[in-house]
């Protein structure tokens, strides 16, 4: 027999299925986004996914096996390599020193500026995140 109580109860299961496909289908989408969004990331560089070369020797061989360089071409270049990363250990030396340089300066500016209880506070602060900083990058 078909009551009006029946009627009702059957109504909310729909309504209450219909609000779980609904929830359902905004999971999976969302999901969805993220993972493509992820993959855009990577594949435009924007997250870089990358490895630090070992050394110009490692480098030139797996170039030799990926390419099939011959003995003197592999020699060439692993010259190559030697002389970049020396280029680049250089280039990160010099920023080093450019960047301490511009601390002590700020140091100096801030000291100035700060009373000497919250310049203790601040430059604590700022030479932990440079420690930070510095680690972020020796591994």
């Amino acid at each position: 027999m078909v009551t009006e109580e029946n009627i009702v109860k059957t109504y909310r299961t729909k309504k209450m299925f219909l609000w779980l496909l609904c929830c359902l289908i905004i999971l999976a989408s969302g999901i969805a986004i993220g993972a493509g969004a992820s993959i855009l990331l990577v594949k435009h560089r924007v997250i870089w996914i990358s490895h630090r070369p070992e050394s110009a020797a490692v480098e030139a061989k797996e170039m030799a096996a990926r390419y099939g360089l011959n003995p003197l071409q592999t020699t060439q270049v692993e010259a190559i390599f030697t002389r970049a990363l020396e280029r680049r250990q250089l280039r990160r030396e010099e920023t080093g020193k450019k960047r301490d340089e511009d601390a002590q300066i700020l140091t100096a500016e801030m000291q100035e500026t700060l009373t000497p209880q919250q310049f203790e506070k601040w430059n604590r602060h700022f030479q932990e995140m440079r420690e930070n900083y510095k680690n972020r990058f020796k591994k």
